[in-house]
């Protein structure tokens, strides 16, 4: 593959995910490369409530920073390098399934060919992927709490 430094952040991200969430049956984690679109089969028969999409995305912020990004603010070719628009995916998995889809961005520094992560994205993988475990982890004990 002849990814994009900073592009290579979803599986990066998705594999630091992985290994910090506990084994639960409720959580599934796909790593969808460069064509996310290619795993909505998968993620529509694990039937979630909720799809926590990771990537780079350019929203003019300093390299590193992870934010939520809010589907209205995403225009149709704008912000992904993927081949199916990140809004298209979001609005085809929330009617589809449905659930929630959230997008978690990470600020690139460079798109441009490369075999690696810029150092502020790459430092910002292991910090991220600790708190959406953490939170995720929290909500799920929340879940548990309510079917009391």
């Amino acid at each position: 593959m002849d990814w994009k430094s900073d592009d290579r952040l979803g599986p990066a991200l998705a594999r630091a995910l992985a290994q910090a969430l506990p084994a639960e049956p409720r959580l599934s984690v796909v790593s969808g490369g460069e064509a996310p679109e290619n795993f909505t089969g998968a993620i529509r028969a694990f039937a979630p409530s909720h799809v926590i999409l990771l990537d780079a995305v350019d929203h003019g912020r300093p390299p590193g920073t992870a934010f939520l990004v809010d589907e209205g603010a995403i225009t149709m070719g704008d912000m992904t390098s993927h081949r199916l628009p990140l809004k298209l995916l979001m609005r085809f998995l929330a009617a589809s399934i449905p659930c929630r889809v959230i997008l978690v961005g990470v600020q690139p520094r460079t798109l441009l060919p490369g075999r690696r992560l810029s150092s502020p994205v790459r430092r910002t993988v292991a910090p991220l992927a600790a708190f959406l475990a953490e939170e995720i982890t929290f909500a799920l004990a929340g879940l548990q709490d309510d079917a009391k």
